[in-house]
C-alpha cells in the first residue's frame, strides 16, 4: 500500500457525508482514499485523505452501499460505507 503525505487533488465535493465514510477517486494514476471524520476538533466534520494506491499496483477493492458519480475525462468519484483493500493480489 502507497501512503501519500500531501493532499491530492481533487478532494471529495459531497459535504452531506455520513461519518466515517469514503470517497475514492479514481483515474489513470492511481486511487486516492478519503474518510469523512467527526471529532472533538472538528464536530461537524470533514474529509481527510488517508491514502494514495499506484495504477499499477494489483489493487482489489471491497465496498459497501457504494455510489458511482458519473466518469469525466479525469476521472470519478465512488461514495462508499465501507472501504477495504488488498494490494498485489494473485
Amino acid at each position: 500500500m502507497a501512503e501519500n503525505v500531501t493532499q491530492p487533488s481533487p478532494a471529495p465535493e459531497r459535504s452531506n457525508a455520513i461519518p466515517d465514510s469514503y470517497a475514492i477517486y479514481v483515474n489513470d494514476q492511481g486511487v486516492d482514499v478519503w474518510q469523512y471524520r467527526v471529532d472533538v476538533r472538528d464536530p461537524d466534520g470533514s474529509w481527510r485523505f488517508v491514502e494514495t494506491h499506484d495504477a499499477e499496483a494489483d489493487l482489489r477493492v471491497s465496498l459497501d452501499l457504494a455510489t458511482l458519480t458519473p466518469p469525466s475525462d479525469e476521472g470519478y468519484w465512488v461514495y462508499s460505507r465501507t472501504y477495504d483493500c488488498e494490494t498485489n493480489c494473485k
